[in-house]
């Protein structure tokens, strides 16, 4: 028996279940199966215990939101703790994981999770300017690393195929940053004028799969760990990466997932101007030059070749977004004068 297994069998002696077998499902979970019913086994920090134990306690306030509930020790505990781990117990839950598909689904029941525990919060000037300040350095020094990876390969007589696609794509990335920084700017002046802005939960790690849609039709959020509060596009932001990264999906479907959640809560000027110059920026291709530049990675051509094109592939699909969400923005904003 492994020692992930024996630790597990310690733990359980905590709880009055009699497991017949364990598997392993991740690096963290469990399956529990016993005569009756299965469990999953959970595995967390001891420092994420606090987070947890507030996660619940919003989610109990918000019934409609689904979460799958946590047991109690036989002592009344909600953790048992092992040397730094911490370990919980639920239901294992069967149901099927929300994909492309059902993706109007996911971005529907976001929109309430936001909507529900949204608060107002006032933003310092001086705070304000510091990420803007910080995000616009960043972008300068990565743009500056791509312009002299540039000037570095176009003396060279041949090429690697990584050098040589990035060079292909480089017009199409410069462009990309170029709006996603006159985006960033449009945001900064506009939020400057009123500086205050909307928090609410996030799931942070948000992922197609971390939500679960039971046989009724109710949608669960699981692997919640990481919850924290932050302005809502960041979930936005990230749900669309996750569904741009696969291969080329160019389309109007992509861009009515917006739509699908603002008819729950609708975005802000500010809050749309930011999310279309996060999705603009090319972030995932940029990093991938500067692993190459430093040769920091063990990946071989082939692999950073890979890994370009899929990087290239979501720069266009999230950047298509981008352009929609500012024709209507600027539509929007015509209509309104």
């Amino acid at each position: 028996m492994s020692d992930d297994l024996k630790t597990a069998m310690r733990i359980l002696q905590h709880y009055p279940i009699k497991p017949i077998y364990l598997e392993k499902k991740t690096k963290n979970v469990l399956k529990i199966h016993c005569e009756k019913r299965t469990y999953a086994l959970k595995r967390t920090t001891i420092k994420k215990q606090r987070n947890i134990l507030k996660l619940y306690s919003i989610f109990h306030d918000f019934p409609s939101l689904g979460i799958v509930p946590i047991y109690r020790t036989t002592n009344g505990n909600v953790f048992v703790n092992d040397s730094t781990k911490s370990f919980y117990l639920m239901p294992w839950m069967e149901g099927s994981i929300v994909d492309e598909k059902n993706a109007s689904i996911l971005f529907y029941h976001l929109a309430k999770l936001h909507k529900k525990t949204k608060q107002e919060i006032n933003i310092p000037l001086v705070q304000l300017e510091n990420v803007y300040q910080q995000i616009q350095n960043k972008w300068k020094r990565n743009f500056n690393l791509l312009e002299a990876f540039m000037e570095q390969i176009e003396k060279k007589w041949y090429m690697s195929p990584f050098e040589l696609a990035v060079f292909s794509y480089y017009f199409e990335t410069r462009q990309a940053i170029l709006f996603a920084e006159a985006k960033l700017d449009e945001w900064y002046n506009e939020i400057k004028q009123s500086p205050h802005m909307r928090i609410a939960l996030n799931k942070v790690n948000v992922s197609l799969s971390h939500f679960l849609l039971d046989p009724k039709g109710k949608i669960y959020f699981i692997n919640m760990e990481d919850a924290a509060f932050a302005t809502p596009i960041y979930d936005l932001f990230l749900m669309f990466m996750n569904l741009s990264e696969a291969e080329p999906t160019v389309s109007d479907e992509n861009v009515q997932y917006i739509s699908e959640y603002e008819k729950v809560l609708p975005l802000t000027k500010t809050e749309r101007l930011l999310l279309i110059s996060y999705l603009s920026y090319p972030a995932k291709l940029l990093k991938l030059v500067r692993q190459y530049q430093k040769k920091k990675s063990e990946k071989g051509e082939l692999e950073y070749c890979k890994q370009l094109l899929r990087a290239y592939w979501q720069m266009k699909n999230t950047g298509y977004i981008a352009l929609k969400w500012n024709e209507k923005l600027e539509n929007d904003s015509l209509a309104s004068e």
